[in-house]
């Protein structure tokens, strides 16, 4: 087990009422935030299918994922038991629990906007620490 403390400020200082540069190919990319409230960026993983996700993280917050493009489906876990969500584009989906994700398409081939607090802790778990997928 692992665990991860993000301590705010957690996001780059940007230029208000100006458009953001975004990055691409990268796993997660923090945009900007509001310090001691929330953070937002672009989550985008490089795995291609659940078979390549060795771990699940849980926060201790909940985060917002939204389809913005491509595919990208979350692995989540209720009660102990993996699940899937395609998640489907414009459709926020707000998370609680243990998850990952993966681009069924290609690596970085999808990618969420994602909104989480600025000041947290994430625990991570390996899968088999889990019940195999459901769907």
């Amino acid at each position: 087990m692992e665990i991860v403390e993000v301590k705010s400020p957690s996001f780059p200082e940007v230029a208000a009422n100006e458009l953001l540069n975004t990055e691409h190919g990268i796993r997660w990319h923090v945009l900007c935030g509001d310090k001691d409230h929330w953070r937002t960026g672009f989550y985008s993983p490089e795995q291609n299918n659940f078979i390549q996700i060795d771990r699940l993280e849980k926060h201790t917050c909940p985060e917002l994922f939204m389809l913005m493009e491509g595919e990208l489906t979350l692995i989540i876990a209720k009660e102990d038991r993996l699940e899937t969500i395609k998640l489907e584009k414009h459709k926020p989906i707000l998370i609680d629990t243990w998850h990952n994700g993966f681009c069924p398409n290609g690596p970085f081939t999808g990618k969420a906007l994602v909104v989480e607090r600025d000041n947290f802790v994430t625990e991570y778990r390996t899968v088999k620490d889990f019940t195999p997928l459901s769907s």
